[in-house]
């Protein structure tokens, strides 16, 4: 019996792993046909198609994740016109999806735990995306967009840490999304670069994060304060010092 499983979860997990090889190709073909509407309508259509196959009372968990992974993965290879930082990216976009597809479709053991790596993967490239593009053409469109993203992301987070207190976590979600703003603002007038950037406002979002879910279970006390205080100040040295500061 237990046999058996193990070469179910293989053949589950080799299926996903298909998809993600079939979302790598579409995005490789949107880029190269230069985003022709073609390619950009049956890259949505059938990477939907292949994300809602499968078990459709887990969407919800996830569906917010996909979504943004969509558009980001497409603002992300437009930006890019150099082969050899076209594939890894790919690459990467591509492992997010087979996360997404591997949380919804239950193959993971401690699904919790792959469901926040693949938030801080999505919130990285979500940074990376924003400080690699010209931030000056259509910032407030950009901008926005910023905010539209974060909200949908730590709305989905936060509905894995508490199931109850909807009104509650929609709140902290769009809090939390304004104080993102602010901090994008702070950190993109610094000459860090787009790498350190991203990185920079990937922990003060970690950190947010892991406050809200001492919050809801009650643990806020000082040791954690004084250990996201000492994760903060170090991220802010290391990408300091990892700066160019000449103009």
């Amino acid at each position: 019996m237990v046999e058996k499983l193990k070469l179910v979860l293989r053949i589950v997990r080799s299926q996903l792993l298909l998809k993600a090889v079939v979302f790598a190709g579409l995005l490789f073909w949107v880029k190269i046909s230069d985003f022709s509407a073609i390619s950009v309508f049956l890259f949505l259509l059938i990477n939907t198609v292949l994300y809602l196959r499968g078990r459709a009372h887990s969407i919800v968990e996830t569906v917010r994740s996909f979504i943004i992974l969509l558009f980001v993965s497409l603002f992300g290879v437009n930006m890019l016109n150099h082969f050899q930082f076209l594939i890894p990216t790919i690459l990467f976009f591509s492992f997010i999806f087979y996360l997404i597809l591997g949380i919804k479709e239950l193959v993971f053991e401690q699904r919790p735990k792959w469901n926040y790596a693949k938030n801080i993967l999505l919130t990285y490239s979500i940074f990376l995306t924003y400080f690699l593009s010209n931030r000056y053409d259509w910032f407030f469109g950009k901008y926005l967009l910023v905010f539209f993203f974060a909200f949908l992301l730590i709305g989905e987070w936060l509905s894995w840490l508490e199931k109850s207190f909807i009104k509650r976590r929609r709140v902290i979600a769009l809090v939390f999304s304004f104080l993102i703003l602010q901090f994008l603002w702070a950190v993109s007038l610094l000459p860090l670069g787009f790498i350190n950037s991203a990185t920079l406002m990937t922990v003060f979002v970690y950190i947010m994060l892991d406050f809200s879910k001492h919050h809801f279970r009650g643990t806020i006390n000082k040791e954690l304060i004084l250990k996201h205080s000492v994760v903060l100040l170090f991220s802010v040295i290391v990408v300091f010092l990892f700066t160019n500061w000449r103009i």
